[in-house]
């Protein structure tokens, strides 16, 4: 094709493309919670203070369901009692869609701790859907990850 049948072709193109673009930014209003993320969490939740301590007999599975109503409790099995969590929608293929949950750094079996540990015992728990985490030593995975981490007595031994 020679170059002069595709000068009107370019310049077609780059008027569909400025006609599409536009300025103003995407309306987050309708997403759960009704605000934004923030850009800095990759779309976590994090939980601290008075979200976790406002009643002793919350779970951390209740806490997590207070500021994340999207997430679903499918059922529980049958073998351990463990909630089957869903955070971002179940796998097409058979098999858990179970978020990975970390306590103090160490991989859980299972999601038993969620409905084990009390909130209150918490000082910090970081929900992901997309399952990533800026925090080192976490892998990414494709089911969402909970990330505990307990409160510790003071050791420094100040007297």
């Amino acid at each position: 094709m020679p170059a002069s049948r595709l000068v009107p072709i370019l310049v077609a193109l780059s008027a569909v493309v400025q006609a599409c673009a536009t300025s103003r930014p995407f309306d987050r209003s309708t997403e759960p919670g009704g605000r934004p993320l923030s850009p800095t969490t990759a779309g976590a939740v994090i939980l601290t203070g008075e979200a976790l301590s406002a009643d002793p007999g919350r779970t951390v599975l209740e806490a997590i369901r207070r500021v994340m109503p999207q997430l679903r409790v499918m059922s529980w099995s049958e073998v351990n009692r463990c909630p089957r969590v869903e955070l971002r929608g179940r796998d097409s293929m058979n098999g858990s869609s179970d978020p990975d949950v970390y306590v103090d750094g160490t991989r859980t079996a299972d999601t038993c701790p969620l409905v084990t540990l009390q909130a209150s015992e918490a000082r910090l728990i970081e929900v992901s859907p997309l399952g990533i985490t800026s925090r080192p030593g976490y892998p990414s995975t494709g089911h969402g990850l909970i990330l505990i981490f307990l409160q510790r007595a003071d050791t420094t031994g100040s007297r």
